[in-house]
């Protein structure tokens, strides 16, 4: 007789992997929990240290930004502004580039021109601090104007107070004064310098206002300096904003404990200002434990500065840090301090919590990462190769299968829009300009910097006659397509456009994109766009309409290279002299019948692939010395074959200079005889018939005499 054995337990394969599941997501889950209960406490304190490197980094930006416009506009003053002008004609300049500071630059108090003669005109803003020169109770008082100039006894300073509009409300005698711009902490270093300098923190002459100048020497004339005074007190409401918690301390103050800037820093100034004139409020006099106990803190941590730091005031626990600003201001540090039980407190509360919600989320997320990864995996990487095409600028490609999950196809939709935004985006914006955008290596800051570029200016002879007798539909059909023509060919050879004006063309080559060689790719361009016209005139022509005769200005010279306009709306662009020339230049081609007319720096610059001819010494309007012009006839490069010079202008080359050798000497009547030979040879070369009318205009003379 047998015996059955014992029965054995069976388990189901549904019951397996549950349970195999269940330990696992058990196991992952019991290690996050515990993971998470002992890292807590050290990630609150990380994060406390994030929080810190961040107010400090925002306090950073809103001081480097500061002196970015500031020295923005400092820049362009320093190359546009005469300061040799009369000085209240230089005070009413000042002031309209002052008006508009303020509106992006609240902390700029005051602009001054310092001269090497000792004489000083600023104008300064009456926003709350009044120098005492010119009284109180002034209506409407919204600048004062301080002019010092040197008279038989000496210096003397007199003061005008205006409204927002200029008008004069107040005019204060001169009086003796023994203010002496070159002995400011300003003067000296800016013309020892060839850039922007930036002063330590310092009492300002005329208000009782800590602050800081920007100065820099003047481009239009030597020993002049352009400057602003900047006020930190500024930075206490930028302070207050950031105080979240409000628990948390902070307040910027120079190494030997001058408060500059705190949450409550006017209220502490007001306090302190009655009794203790004339004097820095320190940390110490804030009567403030924690502040006190704050600085001690950095006395005693100074070769730890960037590091967090535990310190006790009154037997309370504080973490705190402190950074040095930086950004030309090496003196100046922000310390930050806040309870320990301020930072800890909600750990207890938020432990319990995620507890149970760490476990459910572990749980959860398994289940819809087993359910939903097969489906979203191929569309997610669909996706993702999507933007990377767009983000190489590939546009166009096969269209997907929709999906049936909704954000997947919303993510596809945007995808779509993406491109279609980011394509037409680059019709309006220069492709290199979105690169770098897109590439993060541009910044939409309003402010620039100077560097070399080569600018151009182009223009369409008698444009304003041939619109008249088109309708504006044909206008506007054929100037888009003339304008097609010549900017594909001015971008093909590395040329920013930065705007088209009417029938005209601004570009600029060297920036975004620096190249040593930008000055002969700016010629490479000019001709290039010169032959492509000659081909579209001729099409022109053929359709029965008239050409579109273009003339081209350019020069290459230091200019300010960013972005300039509102916080809503910017245009990045160069401004300066240098652009100023390039647009005269364009000008006189009608006076020479040239076509491409640059200046001898660009002649200098080009190398020996480019062909020029001298055409005339001149001072163009607006500037202030004679210069040496001449005309861009072609390349001898091998590869670009299409924009070699023209025989009949190679040919007449030898017989021109003879002629300039002659005019040079004076020799009108042997320049003369040469130029009858030009001009029998070359009747369309206009250069050549204004050179006989000067001759024989000359030779007149001499007969005459």
């Amino acid at each position: 007789m047998q015996h059955a054995g014992p029965k054995s337990f069976l388990w189901s394969l549904q019951a397996v992997v549950a349970l195999v599941f269940t330990l696992i997501v058990l196991a992952i889950s019991g290690a996050l929990i515990g993971f998470n209960h002992h890292q807590l406490t050290k990630l609150t304190v990380r994060d406390a240290e994030d929080d810190f490197q961040r107010i400090t980094n925002s306090v950073r930006d809103e001081i480097a930004g500061s002196m970015r416009i500031a020295g923005s506009v400092l820049d362009t003053a320093s190359l546009t502004i005469d300061p040799e002008l009369p000085s209240e004609q230089l005070a009413k300049l000042l002031t309209s580039v002052l008006k508009d500071l303020d509106r992006v630059l609240p902390a700029a108090m005051g602009l001054f021109v310092g001269r090497g003669d000792g004489s000083h005109v600023v104008i300064q803003s009456l926003n709350g601090k009044w120098p005492v020169e010119i009284g109180t109770d002034i209506d409407r008082a919204a600048f004062a104007f301080m002019i010092v100039e040197d008279g038989e006894a000496g210096h003397t300073a007199r003061w005008i107070v205006t409204d927002e509009n200029g008008q004069v409300l107040r005019r204060v005698p001169p009086r003796p004064t023994t203010f002496d711009p070159r002995r400011r902490p300003w003067y000296g270093p800016s013309l020892s310098s060839s850039g922007m300098i930036v002063t330590p923190p310092y009492r300002f002459a005329n208000v009782p206002e800590v602050g800081i100048t920007l100065a820099r020497q003047a481009r239009l004339k030597a020993g002049a300096v352009f400057g602003i005074d900047m006020t930190l007190a500024s930075l206490d409401f930028y302070l207050d904003k950031l105080r979240i918690p409000p628990e948390l301390e902070l307040l910027v103050f120079d190494k030997s404990g001058v408060l500059i800037a705190h949450p409550r820093g006017g209220t502490y100034r007001s306090e302190r200002q009655a009794a203790q004139e004339g004097k820095f409020l320190t940390v110490d006099d804030t009567g403030s434990p924690l502040l006190s106990g704050m600085f001690r803190a950095f006395q005693q941590n100074q070769d730890n500065q960037g590091r967090s730091v535990s310190f006790s005031v009154g037997g309370d626990e504080y973490f705190g840090r402190t950074e040095r600003v930086g950004e030309g201001i090496d003196n100046l540090f922000v310390g930050l301090a806040i309870p320990y039980e301020t930072m800890v407190g909600p750990v207890q509360q938020i432990r319990s919590g995620l507890l149970i919600i760490s476990a459910a989320s572990v749980l959860l997320a398994l289940l819809i990462v087993l359910f939903a990864s097969r489906r979203l995996a191929l569309p997610l990487r669909n996706a993702t190769e999507d933007i990377r095409r767009i983000m190489k600028f590939e546009f166009g490609h096969a269209r997907r299968a929709q999906s049936r999950v909704v954000e997947v196809q919303e993510l596809s939709g945007a995808i779509d829009t993406l491109e279609i935004a980011l394509s037409n985006f680059m019709r309006y914006v220069p492709n290199a300009l979105v690169r770098r955008i897109i590439g993060r290596k541009f910044s939409s800051d309003l402010g620039g910097k100077r560097q070399p570029v080569t600018v151009l200016f182009s223009d369409v002879a008698g444009f304003t006659t041939m619109a008249e007798g088109l309708d504006p539909e044909e206008v506007m059909a054929k100037t888009s397509r003339y304008f097609s023509e010549l900017g594909s060919e001015l971008v093909r050879s590395g040329a920013t456009i930065d705007k088209y004006i009417g029938d005209s063309i601004m570009a600029f080559w060297n920036a975004p994109d620096e190249r040593e060689d930008y000055v002969a790719i700016a010629c490479l361009g000019a001709l290039r766009a010169s032959r492509r016209l000659d081909r579209l005139n001729a099409e022109f022509m053929a359709e029965d309409g008239s050409p579109m005769r273009t003339r081209f200005g350019m020069h290459t010279g230091d200019a300010v290279v960013g972005n300039v306009g509102s916080a809503d709306r910017v245009n990045y662009t160069v401004l300066g002299h240098t652009v100023n020339m390039a647009s005269r230049l364009e000008k006189l081609n009608k006076r020479y019948g040239t076509t491409i007319l640059v200046s001898e720096d660009v002649c200098a610059a080009a190398g020996k692939d480019y062909l020029f001819r001298f055409v005339d010494r001149t001072v163009p309007e607006g500037a202030h010395h004679p210069m040496a012009l001449y005309e861009l006839l072609g390349s001898v490069r091998p590869d670009e074959p299409e924009v070699a010079p023209f025989p009949e202008r190679v040919d007449t080359l030898d017989i021109w200079k003879a002629v300039c050798a002659n005019c040079e000497t004076g020799d009108w009547h042997s320049a003369s005889e040469l130029l009858e030979k030009l001009v029998a040879i070359a009747p369309d070369d206009m250069l050549f018939r204004v050179y006989l009318e000067r001759c024989r205009a000359n030779l007149g003379s001499l007969q005459a005499t």
